[in-house]
């Protein structure tokens, strides 16, 4: 090429970026197109134009000339760092990390690339290489922004909250007034109990950006926290004008308001939201679950309907269609629809489990195992369809059942402080928890009758008592799953770890009368309970916890597999797809507990 036409070329190449930058994309693509036309292989203009499509949204344009500017100039990390942004945008997180590898591969000082590839890496999931991967750009003197909010929303993802809130503030000491970090720092103190000091910063974030609804939603839940459950309702509404078709603002707004009594209230915001879009999936499917929780399924049944009469569809809505004519008793209207869920989409697990139940209930046992199977071999570890299958094989008298519902998989142990005073540290336990059960009944879409249950996860409060029960059944837990055998074979027993995490923990208190219902916890690998309080005098079976007996009211097929009597300071064990539930007491006193599930990190 002659000087003059390399001078051209990038004289046009500039223009074309700040033309770009200034948002002007027709006129920047014109002039990017004129140099490709002379030089159809120019990697600069390839890639810039692929910046343009991303700008645009266009992703797979994108995507597509940046490879081919990649393959007219190989070395160049700051395309392969485009590409795996392209790659993120259209959801490929594995072929964006390894884009973002390539690039470092060529420039290991280059830091957008090290933040990029940690960032697809906790969306992979993939959290032990996330710390190790930021590790060059943690700089507490100096911090890297982006480097410590990528490492704090890494280890909100893994449960670590405490963590999060420390890198959040990190990441803030390099620019204080970046509002979604303030947002994230907000969030993240909430999520470790600090409602009181997340409050101040979410009116501040609602203050600057009024028009994103994640800080009204946010903000909700806070208020919710302190008690201020007017005030949280008026939040969520707030974010539902912001986004009037977010379906999980709309649940958390009708979760509180029944919490809370307002049983007349609890769906008023989706039937408004539907009236301005009356087919969108989320707000139909949204409404028709807690309708059918609520115990109204012919509701659901006749909105459902009414939108497949419209053309909506789906195997989701299909699906909630099967589970509501199911409970207003239409057996084969409700497997019409989950035939129909299926034939949408073959592999959908919500369908293949409802129709699965459904079937062994109706004692179609070998259509029921094949669904079973079926869902088993995309995902071994899917708890609800384990605990189809011990059932199922123990109605047809198949001996698995007994290798896979193994009693002595439930295992008790005492737990207590240092100091020996168990008794005075589960009273003070139970001060604590009673201050945060703020509802008026028991949550729809739990299990507990004539109680309440607190909301968000219980572990990751800083509390002193909390904190220290934690540390107690960290212990206890590490103690189970390193006493189990060895069995590469067993659904359980081939999940062994040396490490794991709670999915999930919370307290549930219940009153006279109060019970659970049969049921299994689908987010866990191992389940437990431990008894912090109890009513002084419990009568013959009252308050036990039973396990073996279903929640599909199968009658003279229904049998108990073993009962435990509580007692202040037990805690119980068992692996999550086993049934269990507890038999009402008579007392007039309450008995609180907390409950919680792990799940497996690393292999042994």
């Amino acid at each position: 090429m002659r000087p003059q036409s390399r001078s051209i070329k990038k004289t046009m190449l500039r223009d074309a970026l700040q033309l770009a930058q200034a948002g002007k994309l027709n006129a920047a693509e014109q002039r990017l197109l004129a140099v490709l036309d002379a030089m159809p292989r120019q990697p600069d203009a390839l890639q810039l134009l692929g910046m343009v499509a991303r700008q645009r949204g266009d992703h797979y344009r994108a995507v597509d000339l940046f490879r081919k500017s990649l393959a007219a100039h190989p070395r160049q990390p700051h395309v392969l760092n485009n590409l795996g942004n392209s790659l993120m945008d259209r959801g490929e997180i594995s072929e964006a990390a390894e884009a973002y590898r390539e690039a470092l591969q060529l420039l290991p000082a280059y830091s957008d690339a090290r933040i990029n590839l940690a960032l697809s890496l906790t969306r992979l999931k993939e959290f032990g290489e996330v710390e190790a991967c930021l590790a060059p750009l943690l700089d507490r003197a100096s911090p890297n922004g982006r480097a410590w909010a990528v490492l704090a929303e890494m280890r909100g993802a893994i449960g670590d909250h405490p963590g999060a809130v420390e890198a959040y503030r990190l990441a803030l000491q390099a620019a204080p007034d970046h509002l979604p970090w303030r947002h994230n720092l907000a969030v993240a103190l909430r999520q470790t109990g600090r409602a009181h000091e997340a409050l101040p910063i979410l009116l501040e974030c609602a203050a600057s950006s009024p028009e994103r609804a994640e800080i009204p939603y946010n903000l909700g839940h806070c208020l919710q926290d302190l008690g201020h459950f007017e005030d949280a309702a008026q939040a969520y509404r707030h974010a539902i004008r912001l986004a009037p078709t977010d379906a999980a603002i709309h649940e958390s707004l009708s979760r509180m308001l029944w919490h809370q009594g307002r049983v007349a209230e609890h769906v008023v915001s989706y039937r408004k939201a539907l009236e301005a879009h009356p087919d969108h999936p989320d707000l139909l499917e949204g409404l028709a679950r807690r309708l059918t929780l609520a115990k109204e399924p012919e509701q659901a049944v006749e909105l459902l309907e009414t939108a497949v009469s419209r053309g909506v569809s789906g195997a989701g809505h299909l699906c909630l269609l099967g589970q509501a004519l199911w409970s207003s008793r239409r057996a084969a209207d409700a497997a019409r629809a989950f035939d129909a869920a299926l034939k949408a989409e073959p592999e959908h697990a919500p369908t293949l489990r409802e129709y699965a139940r459904i079937l062994l209930i109706l004692e179609r046992y070998d259509d029921a195992l094949s669904l079973i199977r079926r869902r088993l071999a995309s995902d071994p570890n899917d708890q609800q369809m384990l605990a189809l299958q011990a059932i199922v094989w123990r109605l047809k008298g198949d001996p698995k059942y007994e290798w896979l519902e193994n009693p002595d998989f439930i295992r008790t142990c005492r737990l207590g402080p240092r100091n020996g005073n168990a008794e005075g540290f589960n009273s003070r336990l139970n001060r604590t928890l009673r201050a945060l059960h703020s509802g008026q009944q028991a949550p729809l879409e739990q299990t507990l009758r004539g109680g309440t249950q607190t909301a968000d996860d219980l572990f990751n409060s800083d509390n002193p008592e909390i904190a220290a029960v934690r540390a107690m059944i960290e212990e206890a837990v590490a103690r189970y799953i390193a006493a189990l055998p060895d069995d590469a074979d067993h659904p359980f027993l081939c999940r062994k770890a040396a490490g794991f995490s709670f999915s999930g923990s919370w307290s549930a208190q219940l009153g006279t009368g109060g019970h659970h219902t049969n049921h299994i916890h689908p987010a866990g690998w191992i389940s437990a309970v431990y008894y912090v309080a109890l009513p002084a005098s419990l009568e013959g079976d009252e308050g036990c916890l039973k396990f073996g007996e279903t929640a599909l009211h199968l009658g003279r097929h229904e049998r108990t597999l073993r009962t435990i009597c509580p007692e202040p300071g037990l805690l119980v064990l068992f692996p999550s797809y086993f049934y269990h539930g507890t038999v009402p007491f008579s007392a007039e006193a309450h008995r609180m507990t907390i409950a919680f599930d792990v799940v497996p990190m690393a292999r042994l």
